[in-house]
């Protein structure tokens, strides 16, 4: 059993590491949140309100440019200074040399290969089970010499290096991990990050000082604080008194009252993650033994019913768009701005489709959870109505969190998804709707792929050259498309309220980071 006297031993080196000069005149930042996960270890505690922290503390093995290029389709070396296909399965990583740990610890091969293992992240019963979505294929992981690590796949995929760029590249001490162990670790994390967290109470705040021994540094603010602020209103309140710096989360109908404050405005950022809501199509879910939804004709007109581009339009105005299935900009060279959708809208359609279905009425239910994204709530309600004009009766259930949510029976469920894969659509076509997804494996499970779809996903997955492998990616697309087992809604945007005097920019990113390359001072 781990004790905290073994935790503030082990992490009292950290603390006692001599700092070198530090710049002058550089800000404490306090950032009001709406919360913060229960733990920082970066792959246990995958969510937004612990990536506003992790890529602080934190450095991944390869960046996304970001900074020069806002949708983030570029690679960059970030601890990891090249990497190199030696076989078609086989991916040697050669590290950058002399990068501290928060306690003075120098990074190398051991720690990279112990953050990627079979113990941490992808064996039978890993330490960080979440993380064996973004670790799937993976058969080997070792340090070669002091500065080397092979990774070794079971496909052959050229598109590895992207995944270095998730959390699945966050490099953690191997030392002080095995010391204190995985509870402790996401209590009062260590990384090779700006900055250092000093204190963490997940129900309170969480602090960090700056690592001046950064490797990349110079670091711009002298601390950061994330304190929950569960209310708007108190954030908000807090920022014009100037007790916060930054706030998040500004709910769509306060961003006027925000930007028309003094002293302070507001950011508004286009992110990598899409709301959307799945059909329940399962024909073997015994709390809904005459599902409606198991006919492919109803639930494609209840995509042509919704006029997206209106309801966005009404609630976001320019700030966003309705993506055409998987075809996003972050995506780079997959990314086709004039692609049409299967089902637009196209309400003579809805009937036509509606009229070729089994559907006689029934009641479908829609699980949303309040308040968790920005105006899907509103969406939703317009969503209903023109279900209803064209014969299609949907009742919504809002619940407190998505335990509840995910409670059956339901028809509809909210959900997100994002991508977060550079130049590539892999996860969120492949991995959230392939055969390794909650989507079919999870208690709250909607849909089983088809042969088809399986068949086409294993072409994307092997396609070695981007013909192939574009060619792959439209017939899993229109697959996708042709089973309809959800609906896209919009890109999401969050909002931020900013204080004048403090030149951040977060890009075009679902968190938020204060190094160089985002904060000037």
């Amino acid at each position: 059993m781990f004790h905290k006297n073994v935790l503030s031993a082990a992490f009292a080196l950290a603390l006692a590491v001599p700092l070198a000069a530090q710049a002058q005149d550089r800000p404490d930042i306090t950032l009001a949140v709406d919360n913060l996960w229960e733990t920082m270890d970066p792959v246990i505690g995958i969510s937004t309100s612990g990536a506003r922290v992790h890529y602080n503390v934190f450095d991944t093995l390869i960046s996304r440019n970001r900074w020069e290029d806002p949708d983030g389709a570029t690679l960059v070396p970030q601890l990891a200074t090249s990497w190199e296909r030696k076989t078609p399965y086989i991916w040697e990583l050669t590290l950058r040399e002399g990068v501290p740990f928060h306690d003075g610890h120098i990074m190398d091969a051991e720690d990279v290969a112990f953050s990627m293992s079979a113990e941490r992240l992808w064996g039978p019963e890993p330490l960080a089970p979440r993380g064996t979505r973004y670790a799937a294929n993976i058969v080997r992981v070792e340090a070669t010499g002091p500065l080397t690590v092979e990774v070794e796949l079971d496909i052959a995929d050229p598109t590895f290096p992207n995944r270095l760029a998730t959390p699945l590249g966050f490099v953690l001490p191997k030392h002080y991990y095995e010391e204190v162990g995985t509870d402790a670790f996401g209590q009062m994390p260590m990384g090779t990050g700006p900055y250092r967290v000093t204190s963490f109470d997940p129900s309170v705040e969480l602090t960090a000082e700056a690592f001046d021994d950064y490797w990349n540094g110079p670091v711009p603010a002298e601390s950061l604080t994330f304190r929950i602020v569960p209310e708007f209103s108190t954030r908000f309140a807090g920022l014009v008194s100037g007790e916060f710096d930054i706030i998040v989360s500004i709910p769509a109908d306060q961003i006027e009252q925000v930007e028309n404050a003094d002293g302070v405005h507001v950011l508004s950022k286009g992110i990598e993650n899409y709301p959307m809501f799945a059909f329940n199509m399962l024909e073997d879910d015994e709390t809904l033994p005459d599902n409606p939804l198991t006919d492919p004709n109803l639930r494609k007109a209840m995509v042509s019913a919704i006029d997206r581009d209106a309801i966005v339009e009404a609630l976001w105005g320019d700030a966003t768009f309705v993506p055409t299935p998987f075809n996003f900009p972050e995506y780079g060279d997959y990314f086709d701005p004039e692609r049409e959708r299967a089902y637009p809208y196209d309400p003579e359609r809805a009937a036509e489709l509606l009229e070729a279905s089994d559907y006689d009425g029934e009641e479908l239910e829609w699980h949303i959870t309040r308040g968790f994204y920005p105006n899907y709530e509103i969406a939703a309600e317009f969503m209903v109505e023109q279900w209803r004009d064209v014969g299609i009766n949907v009742k919504i259930t809002l619940v407190d969190n998505f335990s509840l949510a995910y409670e059956r029976p339901f028809h509809l469920l909210n959900m997100s998804m994002s991508s977060d894969f550079s130049g590539d659509p892999w996860r969120p076509l492949w991995l959230d709707w392939g055969p390794t997804s909650s989507r079919v494996n999870a208690s709250h499970r909607t849909y089983v792929p088809t042969d088809k779809f399986l068949e086409l996903g294993e072409a994307f997955v092997q396609a070695q050259d981007f013909e192939t492998r574009y060619a792959a990616y439209l017939d899993l697309v229109a697959e996708w498309e042709d089973i309809t087992p959800g609906m896209y809604l919009w890109r999401n945007v969050v909002s931020y309220g900013v204080r004048d005097d403090l030149d951040w920019d977060p890009g075009n990113s679902a968190v938020t980071i204060f190094d160089k390359r985002y904060l000037k001072n």
